[in-house]
């Protein structure tokens, strides 16, 4: 069964389920980055923040990289399943989490100007990203008003120019 919003709601679930408010949260973080790692430390304690009612935002993804697409978070919803297994104090602990915590996922290589339309967003408080070193080279003549920039720093030097921009 694919996960949605909808389907999550017809669950008998072993599983730590979202509540429907979730979806209505605004988008307080901006993520550069679709890898698991992210998905499994940052965005993992962002569902978790947002279920206690002390963060209260959810993730806007920026895929930036040219394999794959974004067909597998919109099928779902964004939503996905992390489950974690291993040791607390001793005692097996598993657990089955629906993370909430993503609101959609943006393809920098055919959607920047909607990237650059989360600039303009006052609830946006974060920026987060999972980019190693080969990443952050700039390249030689990347131009920050490209549709998008060819590197990372100027994907990101773009984004913060235009929020500059937009708050003064």
């Amino acid at each position: 069964m694919k996960l949605s919003k909808v389907s999550i709601q017809k669950l008998n679930s072993v599983a730590e389920l979202p509540s429907p408010q979730a979806f209505g949260l605004p988008e307080k973080v901006l993520q550069f980055g679709t890898g698991v790692l992210l998905r499994g430390l940052p965005d993992y304690f962002i569902d978790k923040a947002n279920k206690q009612g002390i963060f209260n935002g959810r993730i806007v993804v920026v895929k930036s990289t040219s394999g794959g697409d974004t067909d597998a978070f919109a099928s779902q919803d964004a939503l996905y399943t992390l489950c974690v297994r291993g040791l607390e104090r001793g005692e097996l602990k598993e657990e089955n989490l629906v993370n909430a915590s993503i609101s959609r996922v943006i393809n920098a290589n055919n959607e920047w100007e909607e990237v650059l339309a989360c600039a303009a967003n006052p609830d946006l408080q974060v920026i987060i990203s999972n980019t190693t070193e080969v990443g952050i080279t700039l390249h030689e003549n990347d131009d920050i008003n490209a549709s998008p920039p060819s590197s990372f720093p100027g994907k990101l030097l773009a984004f913060l120019y235009k929020r500059y921009k937009e708050f003064n």
